[in-house]
């Protein structure tokens, strides 16, 4: 193992890996950068690692990176050396239906992979931020959201195509598209893109018309409670009462009928 020191992204990276891991750190200490004004960061750690190294320190299978993160017990961030190839034929073969409908994709996936290391890093910062309420599909719409902030901020040549993806993956067609079913079942990995997708797309309206409004809002509230997280999001962005509505079988605006077929009660919201 070789270390990248640094006091904000500190990296271990497997042999052969260096070059990669370098390039990474880089790419986080530029979002980084846009994050910070908002409020402190502790450092983050970033393993980029061989599968030997990966499987002596985690139990997740090879492949996509993840993040691991407590403020108790440290964040961390964990990045394959290598894609598997089984990996990237996953990607491309879920990729096929979306692809005959919008068109090529902005790049490979694993160029896809690479730069959603940012909404990896964009949880860490969450958890720092004690923006995680631990509804799932929350902190991944909170990621999002930071994540294209900085992005859009930081390295507008790249916003572009962490955009264009969620576009792309939005064209999937998910077997129960339900916020509900998000939170509840398990799902397999054309619907997971399919979510990912629309909280990429709703993530970038939101940077692009109201830019850090929603983030100072949070902020303002945090730490986020996760029975009252879903009308704090409303009472700062009004306009997601439509998208969450986007989600439900019959699409409707009474707030009551949104919130049935949602399950908030599901997600800690009494009646």
């Amino acid at each position: 193992m070789q270390s990248l020191p640094h006091p904000h992204i500190p990296v271990q990276s497997s042999e052969g890996a260096v070059l990669r891991a370098r390039a990474l750190q880089d790419y986080l200490l530029t979002l980084r950068a846009s994050l910070i004004r908002y409020a402190e960061i502790p450092p983050v750690q970033l393993l980029v690692l061989n599968e030997a190294d990966w499987k002596a320190r985690v139990k997740h299978p090879y492949g996509f990176p993840f993040q691991r993160t407590s403020l108790r017990e440290g964040l961390y961030l964990f990045l394959p050396a290598r894609y598997p190839e089984r990996l990237l034929w996953r990607l491309r073969e879920a990729l096929v239906p979306a692809i005959k409908k919008a068109g090529r994709p902005p790049g490979q996936p694993n160029e896809f992979l690479d730069l959603n290391l940012g909404h990896e890093y964009a949880h860490a910062v969450a958890v720092a931020w004690k923006l995680r309420t631990r509804v799932r599909w929350v902190d991944e719409f909170v990621a999002n959201y930071l994540y294209l902030l900085a992005l859009h901020e930081a390295l507008p040549e790249l916003y572009p195509k962490a955009k264009q993806w969620g576009l792309l993956l939005a064209h999937l067609t998910p077997r129960e598209p339900s916020l509900g079913s998000y939170e509840t079942k398990p799902k397999g990995l054309s619907e997971q893109l399919w979510f990912q997708g629309q909280f990429t797309t709703e993530a970038a309206r939101l940077v692009e018309e109201k830019g850090d409004a929603l983030l100072r809002g949070l902020l303002e509230a945090a730490p986020l409670k996760k029975a009252t997280v879903h009308k704090l999001l409303v009472g700062l962005e009004p306009q997601l009462r439509h998208w969450f509505a986007s989600f439900a079988p019959q699409k409707t605006l009474d707030s009551e009928e949104i919130k049935r077929e949602l399950r908030w009660a599901e997600l800690g919201d009494g009646p």
